[in-house]
C-alpha cells in the first residue's frame, strides 16, 4: 500500500428504537478489525475512526463518510466496515430499475426509526462511496449485516431488523439528487458482504466472545492468507468458514467480475486471477466451484481430473460428481491436503473433447495437439469444427465454412492456445440443458434507449425477427450514429432465480460485465448495467459503411442456486495469442473448463445441490443500413 489508509469502522450493539432489538457482537467485530488494521498498516499510515453504539447515528455515519473517508485521494485507500442490523425497505420508483425485486437493502443506524430518522439506503451508501472513489482513492467495503449483498439477535442471533418504510429520496445531505445515482457509471468500490440480499447474517460464540460470523471468518482469512491476498481469495476463504457454521448464509462479493476483485485487500496492483476454478474444503468435503452450468462434463463419460495450477509434477484430484453449480472432488495421492487453503486449479484430464480439428499440410501440428483436453484431431477428409491450413510458412485457423479465424501464426504454441481458446468459446456458445424445467421462465429483452430517455419497465422490447435482434445505425446529417439500447431481464417464474448474462463477441471474447449475477425475484424485472444505456458499435473500431455488420451473442444462464461467472471469462482471441502458456495448464490456461456439457436429468441429481438450470442464446446483429 502507498499513501494513507482511511478507515471508518461502525459497530452497533445498542439501538434506540424499541422496534429494533439490541445485538451482542458488533463492538467485538470492530475491536478485532481495528486491531488487525493497526498491526497491518502501521500507525503512521492509518487514519482510523470508530463509531460505536449511540455515536453511530445516521448523521454521524454520513458525516464520517463525507469528512473522514472523503479525505482519501489518489494513492490512498478508504475502508468502510459496518457491523450491525440490516433491513429491507420498499423500492422507491426512482430506483426500480436498479433492483431485481421489490425491496432494497438498508443499514440500520443507532437512531434509525426514532424521531423520523430513516435507515441508510444501500443506494445512498453506494453513491457516497463512489464519490470518494471518483477522487482517485481505492474504496473497500465490508458489511456484516443481514441483506448486505444488496447493501434481534437474541433469541435468534441474526442481524436482521424488521422491514422499514422507504426513507426520503435521496439523502438531504446529497441535495436530493436521484439523477446522480440513476445515471451514474459502474460502482467504483469493492464490497465484501456477509449474506445475500434475502438472507440473515449470523452471530456465533467464537473465540470465547460474541462475534459476527462473517467478520470473524474474514479476519481469520486475512491473518491466514496474508496481506497479498486478493478480494476474490478472501471471499472464497471466508465463505468456506461461514458455510461450515451457517449453511443458510452465503457471503457475497461485488462486483463479481475479473479486475476489481483481483486487487489485494486495501489496494495495490491487479493480480491476475490465474486459473478460473478453485478447489476448497467445505462442510461437505472437497469441492470445485464449477459445475454443469459452467460446461463441466459428466465424469461418467470418462475420467475427469483437475490439477493444481502450475504444479510440477501434476498434483491432481479426481472429479467424482458434477452438480449444477459445483462439483465434488476426491484427493489423489494425498492432494489436496490442507483444508484451510484454496487451490487454483485447471482441467488436466477430460473425456474425449467435442471440438474436432482437421490439419491440412503441416505434420508438426497433430502431435502437439495430442495431449489437449479441449480439441481432438480428426481425419482431414472428414468434416471438422475447425481446420488448420498451412501455407507460405504460416498456419491459419478456419471455421467449418472456410472463413479465417484471426490472423495466421507461425508459432505452434500460439496456434494450440488459439485453437483451445476458440474451442472454449464454442462450448460456452452451445452450452444447454434440454432437460430443464426452467426453459422460458426468464426472458431477455432489448429496449431502445434514445438520448435523454430514462428506463421504464413499460418500454416495448425490440422484436426478434429471424431468430435474432437487428440493431441499425442511424444517420444524423452526414454522420452515422450507433444504436443505443438497454437490456432487461424478466422473471416469469413463481420463485427466485439466479441469472448471469454473458456477452460472446465476434472477437471470441466472453465476459459477464452486463449482468455478473444476481437473484431476480418472482415476477420481477432486472436491468443489465443498472439500466445504463449501451452504445452498440461495429466490432474492432471499424468505420461505419453501408452494408457492414457485426455480430454478438447474449447468453443467459438461469439457475435455482447461485453460481460464479468468473470461470466463463475469456479475453479477445488476439489478447490470448499474446499471453504465454503455463506448463501444467496442459495448453488450457485460457480454456477455463472442460468440454461441452453431457446432458443429465436434474431429477436424478443429489438432492443437496441437484439444482435445475437452463440457458438462452440471443444473437444480436449490428448493421449499417445499405444504401
Amino acid at each position: 500500500m502507498s499513501g494513507n489508509v482511511y478507515a471508518l469502522l461502525v459497530g452497533i450493539d445498542a439501538y434506540r428504537a424499541d422496534s429494533v432489538g439490541d445485538l451482542g457482537g458488533c463492538r467485538n467485530d470492530i475491536a478485532a478489525a481495528a486491531a488487525f488494521l493497526r498491526s497491518r498498516t502501521g500507525h503512521t499510515d492509518l487514519r482510523l475512526r470508530e463509531l460505536l453504539d449511540g455515536d453511530a447515528t445516521r448523521a454521524a455515519i454520513v458525516d464520517g463518510l463525507h469528512k473522514h473517508l472523503g479525505q482519501a485521494g489518489p494513492g490512498d485507500t478508504a475502508l468502510f466496515w459496518f457491523s450491525g442490523h440490516g433491513a429491507e425497505a420498499p423500492v422507491p420508483a426512482v430506483f426500480k430499475h436498479l433492483e431485481s425485486g421489490d425491496m432494497l437493502q438498508t443499514l440500520v443506524c443507532a437512531d434509525s426509526r426514532t424521531e423520523d430518522v430513516p435507515d441508510l439506503l444501500d443506494k445512498e451508501l453506494s453513491l457516497l462511496l463512489d464519490e470518494i472513489a471518483e477522487r482517485g482513492a481505492h474504496v473497500a467495503v465490508v458489511l456484516d449485516s443481514c441483506h448486505s449483498a444488496g447493501a434481534t439477535r437474541d433469541p435468534s442471533w441474526v442481524r436482521a431488523a424488521p422491514p422499514g418504510d422507504a426513507p426520503p429520496v435521496l439523502l438531504p445531505e446529497l441535495g436530493g439528487r436521484p439523477a446522480a445515482l440513476v445515471g451514474r457509471s459502474e460502482a467504483r468500490h469493492v464490497l465484501l458482504a456477509a449474506a445475500r440480499r434475502f438472507e440473515a447474517a449470523a452471530e456465533r460464540r467464537l473465540d470465547d466472545e460474541r462475534r459476527g460470523l462473517f467478520s470473524w471468518a474474514l479476519l481469520r482469512a486475512l491473518n491466514r492468507l496474508g496481506g497479498g491476498a486478493t478480494y476474490r481469495q478472501l471471499h472464497t476463504a471466508a465463505r468456506a468458514e461461514v458455510e461450515l457454521r451457517s449453511p443458510a448464509q452465503v457471503p457475497q462479493i461485488y462486483p463479481d467480475i475479473a479486475g476489481p476483485i483481483d486487487l489485494p485487500f486495501l489496494g495495490g496492483a491487479v493480480v491476475p486471477p490465474g486459473a478460473g476454478m478453485v478447489a476448497r474444503h467445505t462442510r461437505r468435503g472437497w469441492e470445485l466451484d464449477a459445475g454443469r452450468c459452467h460446461g463441466l462434463p459428466d465424469p461418467a463419460g470418462g475420467e475427469l481430473r483437475v490439477a493444481e495450477a502450475g504444479s510440477r509434477p501434476a498434483r491432481e484430484a479426481r472429479v467424482t460428481e458434477v452438480l449444477t453449480e459445483r462439483s465434488v472432488i476426491r484427493p489423489v495421492d494425498g492432494w489436496p491436503a490442507d483444508e484451510n487453503r484454496q487451490y487454483p486449479v485447471v482441467i488436466s484430464r477430460v473425456p474425449a473433447p467435442t471440438t474436432t480439428v482437421a490439419i491440412d499440410g503441416d505434420p508438426r501440428v497433430a502431435p502437439v495437439l495430442a495431449g489437449s483436453p479441449y480439441v481432438r484431431v480428426t481425419d482431414p477428409s472428414r468434416p471438422a469444427d475447425l481446420r488448420v491450413v498451412a501455407a507460405a510458412g504460416t498456419l491459419r485457423i478456419t471455421g467449418d465454412d472456410g472463413e479465417p479465424i484471426g490472423e495466421p501464426v507461425r508459432d505452434l504454441d500460439v496456434l494450440v492456445q488459439r485453437l483451445e481458446h476458440v474451442a472454449r468459446w464454442r462450448q460456452i456458445h452451445t452450452l444447454d440443458n434440454p432437460q430443464s424445467r426452467l426453459g422460458g421462465k426468464v426472458t431477455v429483452e432489448i429496449v431502445a434507449a434514445p438520448p435523454g430517455q430514462d428506463a421504464d419497465e413499460a418500454d416495448p422490447a425490440l422484436p426478434i425477427t429471424g431468430g435474432q435482434i437487428l440493431l441499425r445505425y442511424g444517420r444524423t446529417g452526414r454522420e452515422w450514429t450507433p444504436p443505443r439500447i438497454r437490456i432487461r431481464l424478466r422473471n416469469h417464474h413463481d420463485r427466485r432465480l439466479f441469472c448471469v448474462l454473458l456477452d460472446l463477441t465476434g472477437a471470441y471474447r466472453v465476459h459477464a460485465r452486463l449482468f455478473p449475477g444476481d437473484f431476480v425475484d418472482p415476477g420481477a424485472t432486472a436491468w443489465a448495467r443498472e439500466a445504463r444505456p449501451m452504445q452498440v458499435s461495429l466490432p474492432g473500431g471499424a468505420a461505419p459503411a453501408p452494408g457492414r455488420q457485426g455480430r454478438d451473442w447474449l447468453k443467459l444462464l438461469v439457475a435455482e442456486e447461485q453460481f460464479g461467472s468468473a470461470p466463463f471469462d475469456l479475453p479477445p482471441l488476439d489478447d490470448a495469442r499474446r499471453s504465454t502458456r503455463a506448463p501444467m495448464a496442459l495448453r488450457g490456461l485460457l480454456a477455463r473448463l472442460g468440454r461441452e456439457i453431457v446432458d443429465r436429468d436434474v431429477e436424478d441429481a443429489d438432492c443437496d445441490g441437484g439444482y435445475d438450470w437452463t440457458t438462452l442464446t440471443l444473437p444480436i446483429v449490428t448493421e449499417v443500413p445499405p444504401r
